[in-house]
């Protein structure tokens, strides 16, 4: 299959016409999102997606409102540093965006130069995007506002990208080498050297060597604990293809999908899943935890949900987005 085909990552498996996401987390971390008691001054927990609003803002995933300026472009992931900054990158006339508080929106200056799929940072000035055209990986030194191009870039289409928060980067992806790491700051990429045997669209860490990718095709969940080096499938994998993932970095990881239970979770670093008592209603395309027993997911039929217990049952947001949510961050993951 050929990059441009593969390279629409989860949304292709799904029959729509917009780019593949990947979700971004901020380590250890990780997740592709979050929402919590100790959020700085602004949102606590935003989202980004390709139709509506496109932008929203939430305190701990209950309620959800538009951002005051959202972003120009489809959104297909964000990020934030825990301070106050946050990024997010998709597809548009300007594809990346950058926010003080979450509330208000700008197109970054200079903005990758072409469709990003994932964003992540590691909570000290550096951040990394990778996408499924143009360059299909930049970074970031000025909080999102210009990027550039990676060095070595990933060769092949990259829906996702993580990091540990201590110098180690990993992206996954559906096209060349669908796994490739990075030590240092997305500069320089290179292939893992036992790669994941299917599509990856999302990738997390739990900030203390194990890494878990999800994907829509092959084993459909893989985990790596040399840093993205190699990769081995799930011994028993989520019975539905794979959207986001996520770990609240004390031993849980949750990941939701569009097919099967959308809804599943590990307890011994994702090598076992098992789908959780009672799991969102629809496709999922990305979750997030502030690391305290409270997860984010957002996706498809202007859904998203949260559970307080853990991720074992998940209820519809009072107040839900208005439109397909690709992307979910918290501010702060609790220590």
């Amino acid at each position: 299959m050929d990059d441009d085909v593969a390279g629409l990552g989860r949304r292709r498996f799904l029959g729509r016409a917009a780019v593949g996401i990947g979700v971004a987390w901020a380590a250890p971390v990780v997740l592709s999102s979050p929402a919590a008691a100790q959020a700085s001054a602004g949102a606590g927990l935003v989202a980004v997606g390709v139709d509506g609003a496109r932008t929203w803002t939430s305190d701990a995933g209950a309620n959800w409102a538009s951002a005051t300026t959202p972003i120009s472009g489809a959104g297909a992931a964000v990020a934030t540093d825990g301070a106050g900054s946050w990024v997010g990158v998709g597809s548009g006339t300007v594809p990346a965006w950058r926010s003080a508080g979450g509330a208000d929106w700008t197109d970054a200056t200079t903005p990758i130069d072409g469709d990003g799929a994932g964003v992540a940072t590691d909570g000290s000035g550096t951040w990394v995007a990778v996408g499924v055209s143009g360059s299909r990986a930049w970074r970031s030194i000025d909080a999102g506002a210009t990027w550039s191009a990676a060095t070595t870039a990933v060769d092949g289409s990259a829906d996702a990208v993580a990091t540990d928060r201590l110098g180690n980067w990993v992206a996954v992806g559906s096209g060349g080498s669908r796994a490739w790491r990075s030590t240092d700051g997305g500069q320089n990429w290179a292939p893992a050297t036992t790669p994941i045997n299917g599509f990856g669209t999302a990738v997390a860490s739990d900030g203390d060597g194990v890494w878990v990718a999800v994907g829509g095709t092959g084993a459909l969940a893989w985990r790596s604990t040399d840093n993205g080096v190699t990769w081995t499938a799930a011994t028993t994998a989520p019975n539905g293809p794979c959207g986001g993932v996520a770990s609240d970095a004390g031993g849980r990881w949750i990941a939701v999908g569009y097919g099967g239970a959308r809804t599943w979770v590990s307890t011994d670093g994702g090598a076992n899943w098992a789908a959780v008592t009672t799991p969102i209603d629809t496709d999922g395309y990305a979750v997030t935890t502030e690391g305290a027993g409270t997860w984010v997911a957002v996706g498809d039929g202007n859904r998203s949900w949260r559970s307080i217990d853990d991720g074992d049952t998940w209820t519809i947001a009072s107040t839900p987005t208005d439109g397909l949510g690709e992307g979910v961050a918290f501010d702060r993951l609790l220590p």
